[in-house]
């Protein structure tokens, strides 16, 4: 099964400014993510959705795919996940290859156990 990870990080927020960027234990929430992500078993590959170049520049240095900026229409507080996912589906399928599922992974929810997203995605 071809699992993709998508990890949504857009730069605004109306209550936390840049929250995606803001550190905890010295570390992006993005880049907390992202390192999760890489330890995961049966991921087959990994696309950070964001409109912010900075998160972009993060995701690179830690050679994840953030191959584009998210339209701003899907960039606003009004923006869905569904919306967003749809998005990053679309262009991997056209630009990479095709998966079977998608995990969303959401910097804002760092403290996640690997453990329990294993489990859920064999029981899926």
């Amino acid at each position: 099964m071809k699992v993709l990870v998508i990890i949504p990080a857009r730069k605004g927020s109306k209550r936390l400014k840049r929250k995606n960027v803001l550190k905890l234990n010295k570390k992006p929430l993005v880049q907390i993510t992202i390192e999760f992500a890489k330890k995961l078993r049966n991921v087959f590959d990994i696309i950070v959705s964001t409109d912010d170049p900075k998160i972009i520049n993060i995701s690179k240095k830690l050679n994840v795919k953030a191959p584009f900026l998210r339209p701003a229409k899907l960039a606003n507080d009004n923006s869905s996940s569904y919306s967003v996912c749809a998005h990053a589906i679309n262009f991997y399928e056209k630009k990479y290859t095709s998966i079977d599922t998608i995990l969303l992974l959401q910097p804002t929810s760092p403290f996640r156990s690997r453990s329990t997203i294993e489990t859920a995605i064999k029981n899926f």
